[in-house]
């Protein structure tokens, strides 16, 4: 008898790792199958939603979030059915 895998992606990030950054790994080949690196920022029944680049923040702006440098925010949206694995620091 084979073994069953009950294991559903989309039940456990957002228990785990919403807000939190994480690398997701897709079952795309080339350059989609080497992971992308950011912040979980949504999660619906079909996608992750993933800030891979924060906006940079307005100069002289105490609290300011963002990547020095950066230009632009950077969404990437990957079908749930498409990861093959989530990994994400412990410290």
């Amino acid at each position: 008898m084979a073994a069953v895998n009950n294991f559903n992606i989309s039940d456990t990030l957002p228990q785990m790792y919403v807000g939190q950054e994480v690398t997701i790994f897709t079952v795309a080949g080339g350059t989609g199958g080497g992971g992308y690196t950011g912040t979980i920022i949504s999660i619906d029944a079909d996608n992750v939603y993933l800030l891979l680049v924060p906006a940079a923040a307005p100069t002289n702006v105490v609290g300011a979030f963002g990547a020095p440098g950066a230009a632009n925010g950077s969404v990437t949206t990957i079908p749930l059915n498409q990861i093959s694995s989530v990994t994400q620091s412990v410290i």
